[in-house]
């Protein structure tokens, strides 16, 4: 199949002419080796999907790489927090390809329908800790799309969770690096403190390292 040029959507390397992503991806794995937590937010077009996709691939002989698009999630997964916890549970399942022993059955059991059970963000993340517990290798979280859920208050209470668990390292198990990408900038995000208040800025998100890498493309005329 001769390849093309893409102006829309994520390009895969097989079908599409591709700008040479190896500066960026050295620049993003130092950040990673060093457990940081950060955010990518570019507005569209600029790569961040197709960067996050290159950089699964990049990572994979290092670290276990976690890839999720919160596009899949519609409206109803946030609805309150075991119907997040259900369809977390659910995209992990269906994006990781094997789990340490356990790990597998524990998910599946948040994953059953929500109305079944009433599920805590602490169920989810206790398991979440028993599988970086018992991990072979360092998890990174990448997680695409976030603009979905960031007016949200239960994936906010998710991010205050992952927020909690980061600082707590390494006397708790946790994800190694967490990268959020989206439109917007996470960090800047207000939370409702009670469903009667005004927003405030009281950012979960406020331990994400700057992300100084040039997403931007160059070109020459010839």
């Amino acid at each position: 199949m001769a390849k093309r040029f893409n102006v829309s959507g994520a390009c895969d390397p097989n079908r599409h002419y591709m700008v040479n992503l190896d500066s960026r991806l050295k620049a993003i794995r130092e950040m990673i080796d060093q457990g940081e937590y950060f955010t990518i937010n570019r507005a569209r077009q600029y790569g961040k999907t197709t960067t996050l996709r290159a950089l699964a691939r990049y990572l994979r002989r290092d670290y276990e790489v976690v890839s999720l698009d919160f596009q899949t999630l519609d409206a109803g997964c946030f609805q309150n927090i075991s119907a997040f916890v259900a369809a977390f549970a659910n995209e992990l399942l269906d994006n990781v390809p094997s789990f340490p022993n356990g790990i597998e059955e524990k998910l599946k059991a948040l994953g059953k329908k929500p109305i079944e059970q009433n599920y805590s963000l602490q169920d989810l993340f206790r398991v979440l800790k028993m599988w970086c517990q018992k991990a072979d290798r360092k998890i990174v979280l990448l997680i695409d799309e976030v603009d979905t859920a960031t007016n949200n208050q239960v994936f906010l209470d998710f991010l205050a969770q992952l927020r909690a668990y980061y600082l707590k390292r390494p006397e708790v198990a946790a994800f190694w690096s967490v990268i959020l990408a989206g439109v917007y900038d996470v960090r800047s995000i207000k939370r409702k403190i009670r469903p009667d208040e005004e927003h405030k800025m009281n950012s979960p998100w406020n331990i994400a390292a700057d992300f100084d890498i040039d997403m931007s493309f160059s070109y020459r005329r010839y």
